[in-house]
């Protein structure tokens, strides 16, 4: 695992964490990419108006993350998110 990289860009902070790409974390990414897709189905049903309509391409893309962890075929495991200051 590297170290979290840090971007500046209008106030807020960016992080990258790259995992290895073993079938532990294969394994682990596999059950928490399930209750991410279970959970952003039930907010996008229950909450369409609160929460904004979450498009098919990311539904789409998750379940191809999805499959590709239960294969343990991914390759390169990286996370990217943004942190608000």
């Amino acid at each position: 695992m590297t170290a979290p990289e840090r971007d500046q860009r209008d106030r807020t902070s960016t992080e990258t964490i790259e995992l290895p790409a073993t079938a532990a974390t294969q394994r682990a990414l596999h059950e928490a990419i399930g209750h991410l897709y279970d959970e952003l189905a039930a907010t996008g049903n229950v909450d369409a108006v609160e929460a904004g309509h979450v498009p098919d391409e990311v539904f789409e893309g998750i379940e191809d993350l999805y499959v590709g962890s239960a294969e343990e075929s991914i390759a390169s495991v990286e996370i990217r998110y943004e942190l608000i200051e």
